[in-house]
């Protein structure tokens, strides 16, 4: 048996665009990680836009085939599982996604919605669905009259994205997969969303892969973090040391665009990126950030920069490392 709940080895994706002139596009690029199993544990994807998170996410849930690599659940190459092995990742994995309002049916009621994983996965043994769906609402701090009887266009995000979570928590997963689900509600609500969270892994002892753009989500609820630039690691480690003591340019760019609550004060790294050339976009073999760094090198523009450790638990890909 593996040590590792999910181990992402090697994970590369490749697009190809075009009708005539085919062209490739790497999403994901040589990416590993893992997330320990022995323990409940919260690892944060954080990256800009267009930095690969989703298509990550995309590839764990199994909607997209990597082109090459492997994804690993319990030492197990998810590609390789049997039909009913599917069912029990497709329970034991759980997702909630970033648009709270696209994802339900619109002609079930709240209370369909729940009974239907109830159902299908033949929860409860035998009791009360009712009981088991209130018990359950109450549990994330829903009361149950507040929701049940309604449609999905009577409730507001908020409501849509903690009815997903007691979905999940019918369920009792072992992994979560977040797709960025805070940025859409109010931010009055993200709090209480993210201590549920905090909770699901403490009292319940439920892992999970947190996708954020938001270097401050990621420290408020994460144990480590990955640092994704155009498909690509290029630092990971502590989440507490990635935001005190930030080693690579981009890291230390993302660190510095989070607004801080006094204006006159700013990070102690502040960073000012290069304009990037059209030239020096999407090539093949340089660095993930060599159009943008201020502090590009000769060798940066040449090849990939291996990943250097750096202390106890720290990884970095940067030449000034090496």
């Amino acid at each position: 048996m593996s040590s590792s709940l999910l181990e992402v080895k090697n994970l590369t994706k490749v697009y190809v665009s075009g009708m005539r002139a085919k062209r490739a596009v790497k999403a994901v690029e040589n990416v590993s990680f893992n997330i320990p199993g022995d323990r409940p544990h919260i690892t944060a994807l954080v990256g800009e836009s267009g930095s690969g998170k989703t298509t990550i996410l995309r590839l764990v849930l199994g909607f997209i085939k990597p082109t090459s690599g492997e994804i690993l659940y319990k030492g197990v190459n998810i590609q390789n599982l049997l039909r009913k092995d599917q069912k029990a990742y497709r329970k034991e994995v759980q997702v909630v996604f970033q648009d709270p309002y696209s994802i339900y049916n619109p002609v079930y009621r709240v209370d369909r919605v729940l009974e239907t994983v109830i159902n299908k996965f033949n929860l409860g043994e035998g009791k009360d669905h009712k009981a088991i769906i209130e018990e359950t609402l109450r549990m994330i701090g829903i009361r149950p009259e507040d929701l049940l009887g309604r449609y999905p266009h009577q409730i507001s995000g908020g409501e849509r994205q903690r009815l997903m979570l007691a979905r999940i928590l019918l369920m009792r997963p072992r992994l979560i997969l977040a797709d960025e689900p805070v940025s859409m509600i109010d931010v009055s609500l993200r709090a209480i969303f993210l201590d549920t969270f905090l909770e699901f892994k403490k009292k319940y002892g439920i892992s999970a892969l947190y996708i954020t753009h938001d270097f401050n989500i990621g420290h408020y609820i994460a144990d480590d973090g990955i640092v994704l630039c155009s498909g690509n690691i290029i630092e990971k480690g502590p989440m507490t040391a990635l935001v005190r003591e930030p080693l690579h340019p981009y890291t230390k760019a993302l660190i510095d665009s989070i607004p801080r609550p006094d204006p006159t004060r700013r990070w102690p790294h502040k960073i000012q990126l290069k304009v990037e050339k059209p030239a020096e976009r999407m090539q093949p073999h340089a660095c993930a950030f060599f159009g943008r760094c201020p502090s590009v090198c000769n060798d940066c523009a040449k090849s990939r920069p291996p990943f250097v450790k750096v202390g106890k638990d720290r990884e970095v890909a940067c030449f000034h490392y090496d």
